[in-house]
């Protein structure tokens, strides 16, 4: 949140200002670091699978599914050229909601044309057809290189399975697949009150 300032406490206990600090709006709340990545809240599940989109033997292919429609936003790149994928989930997530979100890691779809613009439509599709919700429910990202068109035959296949192999337990198989050039998957949760009710993030 603008304006937010976040303040070691101890271990894995944090301190966040809500608001502007020193404002009428400011509240000190705080949080608690906790295991299980993206499918820490209730009612997320995720996985990873090896499509062979990149190479074989890595997870390349990483699916996120919400049991119930979920508010969503997304922050995207202010760039005049924008990738395929980016331009379905801006349609997609105009409405605020969102239930699923597929990712390939390998290819970006990035400069790819018309027909890269079709094949992000298509994982949206494959996602929506998989789990029984609308294609507009799905969010599509894909990372790697430029420039090139997907093995749509491989990513139609890796989202049946996929979808399959859905589970609480998926995260950590999530961020492994969504790795390029990064050392390290990159997760994190936290429990924290609002309003009386505690609230996992």
């Amino acid at each position: 949140m603008e304006g937010g300032a976040c303040v070691p406490c101890i271990r894995s206990e944090f301190f966040y200002f809500l608001g502007e600090p020193g404002s009428e709006l400011s509240e000190q709340v705080k949080y608690t670091v906790i295991p299980g990545g993206v499918t820490a809240p209730q009612g997320f599940l995720a996985t990873g699978i090896v499509a062979e989109v990149r190479k074989k033997g890595c997870r390349d292919l990483a699916l996120l599914y919400s049991e119930t429609p979920a508010a969503a936003a997304g922050l995207f790149t202010q760039n005049y050229v924008k990738a395929a994928p980016v331009l379905v989930s801006l349609e997609h997530l105009a409405n605020g909601t969102a239930q699923a979100v597929v990712v390939n890691s390998g290819i970006a779809n990035a400069c790819t044309g018309q027909q890269g613009l079709a094949d992000a439509k298509k994982m949206a599709q494959l996602t929506g057809d998989a789990l029984g919700i609308a294609p507009e429910e799905v969010v599509v990202a894909s990372t790697g290189v430029i420039g090139e068109y997907l093995p749509m035959d491989k990513i139609e296949k890796g989202i049946k399975t996929a979808a399959s192999l859905l589970s609480r337990d998926g995260g950590m198989f999530a961020a492994e697949a969504i790795l390029t050039t990064d050392t390290t998957t990159k997760e994190f949760a936290v429990k924290l009150t609002l309003g009386g009710k505690e609230v996992v993030i």
